[in-house]
């Protein structure tokens, strides 16, 4: 998967860029929360807050919020793989949906390349 990686810290003097907030609804009905560390239009890299029960090979429904002031962009992946770490948990996400949503997706990824 090619990602694209936001690095907040390469705009010196300017704001840092609002991370991208996710939420990967599951099939239990749990809810992951998290934010992109890498998008590209073939997939993303979420780091998610505190523990989860995202496991590799699921289906899962996403929501992403691109600002606080726009509405969220559904979207449907498979979770690749899962990287539970000392202090975070990284999934990294595949896109499995078409149509409008995904045009829309490609879209926003290629604004911000």
């Amino acid at each position: 998967m090619q990602a694209l990686v936001t690095d907040t810290k390469a705009h010196v003097g300017h704001e840092p860029e609002e991370p991208t907030r996710v939420w990967i609804d599951l099939k239990d009905g749990a809810i992951a929360r998290g934010s992109i560390v890498a998008l590209s239009k073939e997939g993303a890299v979420v780091r998610l807050v505190g523990s989860s029960p995202v496991a590799s090979g699921e289906e899962v429904a996403v929501r992403l919020a691109f600002s606080r002031n726009s509405p969220t962009l559904d979207a449907r992946a498979r979770v690749r793989r899962v990287r539970a770490g000392d202090e975070n948990t990284e999934c990294e996400l595949e896109w499995t949906h078409t149509g409008a949503e995904r045009e829309k997706l490609a879209r926003v990824v290629a604004s911000r390349s």
